[in-house]
This record gives C-alpha cells, sequence and structure tokens, in this order.
C-alpha cells in the first residue's frame, strides 16, 4: 500500500519553476528520503503535500485518497521547520502547549520524552538544552498523538556529529515501530544510512525515485528514464609506493576509463564486466608494482547523486 502517491506536480513562484512535473510514491513503512541541493524543490513539495502550499499543477493523496482529510491530518507529524519553543519553558511545558493545541492526552508527553530519551531532562529549560536536544524535542513535538506518518525537513540541518547521529538513531527507532518517515534532506550520507527509499530532485526536476538499492544500480539520462544500454562502472582505489609510476602502468591496461589522484590515492573506473581487481593486481605486479592498497568502492548513494546532477 502506498502511503502518500504524488501525481505530476508542479510549482511555479512567478517565472520561477520551482517543481516541474513530479511523480512519485511512497509505500507504507518506507523511510523515503527526499535528497537534493538547496534549491532544488525539496521544502516545497514537503509544504505542499502538508496543506502549506498550493500546487500550481498537479495532484497528491493519502492512502487511496478516500480517507477525509481531518483524519490524514490526525495520522501526521510534520516538521517543516525547528517550532519556537519558550526558552524558560521546560521541555515538558512546552509540549504540554503543543499537546493543548493538538488535543492530545498529558500522558502523550510523557511517551515522546521517552522515545526522544529526553525524559531525565524533561524539567530543564529549553535555553538550556544542546541543538541536537532542541531537535530532538521538536520531533517530539511531532509525535504527539502518535501519528502513523512522519514528515520531516532538514532534521539535522546545523547538526554536529553528536547530534546527527542522535537524529538518526531516533528515525530508525521510529521506523522500526512501524511509522511511515518522509525526510527531506542534502546529506546524501545520512540519507543513505537511514532510508528504504529515496527521490533525487535537482532545479525542480525529479531525477530518480524508487528503493535505494535499486535506484543504485540503475543509469539514467539527464531526464530521469533508464538507460539499460549503459554499461555499468566500478570504481577501484589503488596505491603503492610510487603512485608516478603507479598511474602510468595504469594507463597501459585495457579497459581503464579515468584515471585520478588525490591525496596519495589513485582513484580508476572500468566496466563492472570488463576489469576485475585481480586483473589490476596482476597487471600492476607484472609491471613491477607491488599495490600497498586495492579496494573496490560500491556505488554509494553520494556516486548516484554527484552522476545524476553533475
Amino acid at each position: 500500500m502506498n502511503i502518500l502517491t504524488i501525481n505530476g506536480i508542479s510549482k511555479n513562484f512567478g517565472s520561477i519553476a520551482a517543481l516541474k512535473n513530479v511523480s512519485f510514491f511512497v509505500p507504507e513503512g518506507s523511510v523515503y528520503g527526499i535528497l537534493g541541493p538547496n534549491g532544488s524543490g525539496k521544502t516545497t513539495l514537503l509544504g505542499i503535500v502538508t496543506d502549506v502550499l498550493r500546487a500550481s499543477s498537479g495532484a497528491y493523496k493519502f492512502y487511496d485518497g478516500s480517507k477525509p482529510v481531518n483524519e490524514i491530518r490526525k495520522d501526521m507529524g510534520v516538521l517543516l521547520e525547528t517550532p519556537n519553543f519558550y526558552p524558560y519553558l521546560s521541555a515538558r511545558q512546552n509540549l504540554n502547549i503543543v499537546a493543548k493545541i493538538k488535543g492530545c492526552d498529558a500522558a502523550e508527553i510523557t511517551k515522546a520524552l521517552k522515545k526522544v530519551n529526553l525524559i531525565e531532562r524533561q524539567h530543564s529549560s529549553f535555553k538550556t538544552y544542546s541543538l541536537g536536544m532542541k531537535q530532538r524535542l521538536a520531533i517530539a513535538s511531532t509525535l504527539l498523538g502518535d501519528p502513523k506518518i512522519v514528515i520531516l525537513d532538514e532534521p539535522t540541518n546545523g547538526l554536529d556529529p553528536e547530534g546527527i547521529s542522535e537524529i538518526r538513531q531516533l528515525i530508525k527507532l521510529l521506523a522500526k515501530e512501524g511509522k511511515t518517515i518522509i525526510l527531506a534532506s542534502h546529506l546524501l550520507d545520512e540519507v543513505e544510512k537511514v532510508c528504504t527509499h529515496v527521490a533525487i530532485l535537482k532545479k525542480g526536476e525529479l531525477l530518480v525515485s524508487g528503493d535505494i538499492d535499486g535506484t543504485l544500480s540503475k543509469k539514467h539520462g539527464s531526464t530521469g528514464e533508464n538507460l539499460t544500454e549503459q554499461k555499468e562502472k566500478t570504481m577501484m582505489e589503488v596505491v603503492s609506493d610510487d603512485l608516478e609510476k603507479l598511474a602510468g602502468v595504469l594507463k597501459t591496461l585495457n579497459g581503464i576509463l579515468d584515471i585520478n589522484e588525490s591525496e596519495g590515492v589513485i582513484t580508476v573506473s572500468c566496466h563492472t564486466d570488463e576489469l576485475t581487481a585481480q586483473q589490476v593486481n596482476k597487471h600492476c605486479f607484472d609491471n613491477g608494482i607491488i599495490l600497498s592498497r586495492l579496494t573496490v568502492k560500491n556505488k554509494n548513494l553520494e556516486s548516484k547523486f554527484l552522476e545524476l546532477t553533475k
């Protein structure tokens, strides 16, 4: 079952096309990452599906479209920007205000604070919180009422590595509980670590969408179409004591498509079905070079993103 179906959504701000005919669907129980650089249309798209903005054209529906809007909103917890909590009130006091607005029982506050691991600091004033704690409290506010769908816009923006890790673990916890999570981010590494599905946007256009593994294995053209005739590439990192000699030897190996050197490591690309790591190692050895390192790099979301957006 699809929780959200987006069909041909476009959004114009005057002469600026923020979204251009975007279509994809979000499966139930998935952690769906909407990925793209600043200005790609991520926040605009989330604004449309949460009724903050109106699309210029196209449509979307939650579930099969038959559920009443007020019921859908009860199913949703939304964080499009960090709430303006009162700095001198405690976490519990701030959430109590949110709970009254949402019409939630006070017992939901304790449940939400436990979930985001803030129960021990529930009586501390908001101004004493770290950035990571503030963001976790913001997410706690979205969890009041136990929504089935959680929508987060840049949940790790501005956080240090510890804060990012805290949010990452929280998202994984919510996913294990069966919630469907839709999050927008420009942090490729974080999306890859927590998401099951991804949609990549560039300047308002959808480049590719689908489950993470399937997306990384596909080849796509500039308009997002699948180009199955293109061969898959493999990246290898190779190191030896003499990088200059190594680069010269690698250039004589048939099947090498590209060679780049950076920070003492040579990265070579080749077609996956034409050259193996064993062949590279043997060629170097036969030419008097002993490799101190030979690593095959599996394609990740970062390399896919760079491939699509270059």
